[in-house]
C-alpha cells in the first residue's frame, strides 16, 4: 500500500508540474490529486518538495526515453522526429492546452541555487539528445552534427510546445514540423 501511495504521489506530481510548474505545485496539491493520505508524503519523501520533484523528473524521464528509443529503433531518424511531434502534439490536444512538458515546467522555476533539480533536468534533455544523436548517426549523420542537431530538435520541440500552449492552437508545432522535417533530411544527407 505504501509503494501504491508514493507512485500514485510520483504521477500526480507530473501531472501538477505539467499544468502548473514547480513553484505553482504544492504538497497539497499532490495529495489531493493522488488521494494519498496527507500524512504520507513526508514519510515517502523525508527531503521535501525537492525529494519529490526530483523523484517525479526521474520516473518521467524513465518513460518518455523509453518512448523515444523505441521511435528511433523503429522508424528512420527523420520519421522518428515527426513521430515524436505527433505525440507531443497529441498530448497537449487531450490536455486542451493544459499540460505542456513536466521538465520544462521545473526547469522554468528553478533557482539559481537548486542544482538537483536542475541536474535531473538536465539529465532528461540529455538523454533525449542522446537517444535522437544516436538514430541520427545510425542513419548517416556525422556524431558531431547528429548531436548539434538533436540538441536543435529537443529546444524546437519544447520551444515548439511552449508556444502552442500559449496560443491554444498546435499552428506553432505545424510551423516545427515543417522547419524540422527539412533540417533533419539534410543532416541526414537526404535530399530536401
Amino acid at each position: 500500500m505504501g509503494s501504491d501511495s508514493r507512485d500514485r504521489m510520483i504521477r500526480a506530481a507530473v501531472e501538477l508540474f505539467r499544468e502548473r510548474g514547480y513553484a505553482g505545485t504544492s504538497f497539497g496539491d499532490v495529495i489531493e490529486r493522488s488521494g494519498a493520505p496527507r500524512g504520507s508524503i513526508y514519510h515517502h519523501f523525508p527531503g521535501g518538495k525537492v525529494q519529490l520533484a526530483e523523484e517525479a523528473l526521474r520516473w518521467y524521464a524513465q518513460r518518455s526515453t523509453e518512448a523515444l528509443s523505441r521511435l528511433t529503433g523503429g522508424f528512420p531518424a527523420d520519421e522518428a522526429v515527426a513521430l515524436f511531434l505527433d505525440a507531443s502534439q497529441d498530448a497537449l490536444r487531450r490536455s486542451e492546452f493544459g499540460q505542456g512538458c513536466p521538465v520544462a515546467g521545473v526547469a522554468l522555476d528553478l533557482a539559481p541555487s537548486d542544482t538537483t533539480l536542475a541536474t535531473a533536468s538536465t539529465e532528461t534533455f540529455t538523454a533525449w539528445q542522446s537517444v535522437l544523436a544516436a538514430a541520427f548517426t545510425r542513419d548517416g549523420a556525422a556524431p558531431s552534427r547528429a548531436a548539434r542537431a538533436a540538441t536543435l530538435v529537443v529546444a524546437a520541440v519544447e520551444g515548439g510546445l511552449l508556444l502552442a500552449r500559449a496560443a491554444r492552437s498546435t499552428n506553432p508545432l505545424d510551423d516545427v514540423r515543417s522547419e524540422l522535417a527539412g533540417y533533419v533530411r539534410a543532416v541526414l544527407g537526404h535530399p530536401a
